[in-house]
């Protein structure tokens, strides 16, 4: 009786160590931390595995906004059968940093980030017959709104003057900037605008000076109007005869041509030279 029950125990205890083996796992490993990305930027949601990679093998890149379950993810693309499908609403925005990603990288790319992608992503690797573990990795990404602010300052005054500094913090650390303002007394400013008008006035006076003077000596310097031995005038002297003398030649000529009367011929002879 011992003899026969021995071989059963030894089935049974084989048996019992064949169904508790899990055989080979599939291992995801994301990054503990949430992410943070700023708006427009482009996210690297890191995703590896570990795994015995085989025809059967599959990854789907999944995401689920902020306060929802995980069974209402979004898909967003799938790797199977050694071909990549993008989906969903990201898909022009999604890649993967490894194409095919069968050496243990599943890292997702997701360019042009929105306040929209802000969530849960979902790594999930499934390789038959690994499924030891479920194969899912989260990660958890925040997209960074740009805030713009700035500071009004009133009724100024002298002790408004000085260095204003302004420190902007967030996720991914602190940015500073600095201002330096300087007041100046208002009195100061209306005696040199006045000192200012009365300089410009003096040199507009001065250049319009400038430019009369320049235009008497121009003028003065010019000459006088000429007319050469061969030009022809009606109106020209012969040289040695004063005008005065034509005057006279004018008024004998005019005499002559008008009728004789005898006053006028008594006149005349009296006044005009005799010529032979």
């Amino acid at each position: 009786m011992t003899r026969l029950l021995r071989p059963l125990l030894c089935g049974a205890l084989l048996g019992l160590i064949c169904m508790t083996d899990p055989g080979p796992a599939v291992e995801v490993h994301v990054p503990a931390e949430p992410l943070s990305t700023p708006v427009g930027k482009t996210a690297e949601l890191t995703c590896s595995y570990s795994t015995s990679v085989t025809d059967t093998f599959a990854l789907e890149w999944s995401f689920v906004q902020p306060g929802k379950p995980i069974s209402v993810s979004q898909p967003i693309l799938y790797f199977t059968s050694g071909h990549l499908y993008p989906t969903g609403s990201k898909a022009k925005r999604a890649s993967l940093l490894e194409n095919p990603p069968t050496g243990g990288v599943a890292t997702l790319k997701l360019t042009d980030v929105r306040p929209s992608d802000t969530g849960t992503y979902l790594c999930h690797v499934n390789n038959p017959p690994d499924f030891y573990t479920n194969g899912l990795g989260l990660i958890n990404l925040t997209v960074l709104d740009e805030v713009s602010g700035q500071l009004i300052l009133t009724n100024l005054s002298l002790a408004s003057s000085g260095t204003y500094r302004c420190v902007a913090t967030n996720q991914l650390g602190s940015a500073s900037c600095e201002l330096t303002l300087s007041v100046t007394d208002p009195s100061k400013g209306r005696v040199a605008g006045a000192v200012i008008g009365v300089l410009l006035g003096v040199l507009f006076l001065s250049i319009a000076a400038f430019c009369l003077i320049r235009f008497q000596k121009e003028r003065r310097k010019r000459p006088k109007e000429t007319y050469g031995g061969s030009d022809l005038r009606e109106d020209a002297m012969a040289p040695g005869i004063s005008k005065q003398t034509s005057v006279r030649d004018d008024s004998s000529n005019e005499l002559l041509e008008r009728p004789p009367s005898a006053s006028t011929v008594t006149t005349t002879k009296s006044k005009l030279p005799m010529v032979v």
